[in-house]
């Protein structure tokens, strides 16, 4: 089975995990805007702002309650689009249309992240993140590994 995989790499460390993204409207691919997408494993869904689905003519197809960070119960569209990934295969999902922080036009959640193997490295004062689809079949386990290096040291 072939791997699709992302990686993005900062030369310090990082809070915010950001990779660029194509977005479509998943009928119309004919029009698609470059975005910046943040990856947020606190969010249960993927989310698009207001004003990119605005330009991609996004039709919402139904609501949802929504609860945000400070706890605000809002009800937003959700809509159906494309979302290509640098080197990774074309993801059809559903969005919340709703407002994001600046700068960023879609919010990653977990509705994503769960398709694929997700991986956060901090060494060398560095952030690097990782994403494959689909997930390996065996497990990358950090646990196992540093219990591994301790027994070296001792």
């Amino acid at each position: 089975m072939r791997h699709s995989a992302l990686k993005v790499e900062y030369n310090n460390l990082t809070t915010r995990l950001i990779s660029e993204v194509e977005i479509s409207d998943s009928l119309n691919k004919s029009k698609n805007i470059n975005a910046k997408a943040l990856w947020d494993t606190g969010a249960m869904m993927t989310a698009i702002t207001p004003e990119a689905a605005k330009y991609l003519n996004l039709v919402s197809y139904d609501r949802r309650k929504v609860k945000g960070i400070k706890d605000e119960i809002t009800l937003t569209g959700i809509a159906r689009v494309c979302i290509k990934l640098p080197d990774i295969q074309e993801i059809i999902c559903d969005v919340l249309i709703c407002s994001l922080v600046k700068d960023i036009d879609l919010l990653i959640g977990m509705d994503i992240i769960q398709l694929g193997d997700f991986s956060i490295s901090n060494g060398g004062k560095k952030t690097l993140f990782t994403f494959v689809i689909p997930p390996f079949k065996n497990k990358t386990d950090l646990f196992e590994k540093a219990v591994e290096i301790n027994k070296s040291l001792i």
